[in-house]
């Protein structure tokens, strides 16, 4: 029974994100924040196929316009673990892992740390106009950047 829930869920989550992603117009938390992801021989996958499709993957991520006006706790734990975002071509793949992207304010402190034991990371873009963009316990203030390619037809924006 316990399996047949998880895998209810998986197909609740997998249809959820296969819309794509919705961004928030701006998240405020009035406090402190903790966001803590711990893998253990677990398999974290995200792949962008087709036109302009975008892999949009954050772990104990803050993406978009954030504002945290209390201390800010970001970790990613993985031992055993696999952890991979890839994009096609004419796609982009994104990944953050305790990280902060685009217009992220923390007026208290802030730590943020990725620890990997026997563990692979990968982001890769393969094909013409791929892209791939990759954070791991940092701070990226350039959110369009991230989704956005020259060159590329409409979808993620123009340059």
């Amino acid at each position: 029974m316990k399996k047949l829930v998880l895998l209810a869920l998986s197909a609740v989550a997998t249809a959820a994100m296969a819309t794509g992603p919705t961004p928030a117009t701006d998240i405020t938390i009035r406090g402190n924040s903790a966001q803590i992801a711990v893998l253990s021989t677990t398999g974290v996958v995200n792949t962008a196929n087709g036109g302009d499709a975008v892999a949009q993957q954050n772990l104990a991520s803050n993406a978009g316009d954030v504002t945290i006006s209390g201390n800010s706790l970001q970790i990613v734990a993985a031992r055993g673990s696999y952890v991979g975002n890839t994009s096609n071509a004419d796609t982009v793949a994104q990944q953050n892992l305790s990280s902060n992207v685009g217009d992220v304010t923390v007026s208290g402190n802030s730590l943020q740390a990725t620890l990997l034991h026997n563990s692979y990371v990968v982001n890769s873009a393969t094909g013409r106009d791929a892209s791939a963009v990759q954070n791991i316990a940092s701070n990226n203030a350039c959110f369009a950047c991230t989704t956005t390619r020259g060159g590329h037809g409409g979808g993620h924006g123009e340059h």
